[in-house]
């Protein structure tokens, strides 16, 4: 693969530590949920992946309105929900993934092309793909 671009963070202390890229542009306080036993009240790494997995999809969407003639606004979002669990037959925890987009002036016949099309662009769908099928909701 050319690598376009490369980042690095480093976390300490796990759920409840620290997580910092190398360049500096982010460090966060971590604080594992209540619903984890712990104390919340801070960042979680779900709170990172959805931050992330939104501002993706919503730019893969970008990518992909002009093969429908489409125009993203600059009011539309897309709202990542990340939930994390014990799967039934698995050990360990797994991930539940959820997409809402907004997309104002778009039909939603075409937004759901949209979606179709933005999974098949967006980084971080292509990495989810093999393991979960994120569900997606268009207001």
């Amino acid at each position: 693969m050319n690598v376009l671009y490369a980042t690095q963070a480093t976390a300490l202390g796990g759920r409840d530590g620290w997580a910092a890229s190398v360049d500096g542009g982010l460090k966060v306080k971590l604080a594992k949920p209540r619903a984890l036993d712990g104390a919340g009240g801070g960042a979680t790494p779900e709170h990172l992946f959805a931050a992330a997995y939104a501002a993706s999809f919503l730019e893969a969407l970008r990518a992909a309105a002009p093969e429908t003639g489409s125009v993203i606004t600059d009011d539309a979002n897309v709202t990542v929900t990340v939930g994390v669990g014990r799967p039934e037959s698995e050990d360990g925890l797994a991930l539940d993934v959820s997409l809402a987009l907004d997309l104002p002036d778009v039909d939603r016949e075409t937004a759901q092309v949209l979606a179709r099309r933005a999974h098949d662009l967006c980084p971080y769908s292509r990495a989810l793909r093999d393991r979960l099928e994120p569900r997606v909701s268009i207001a």
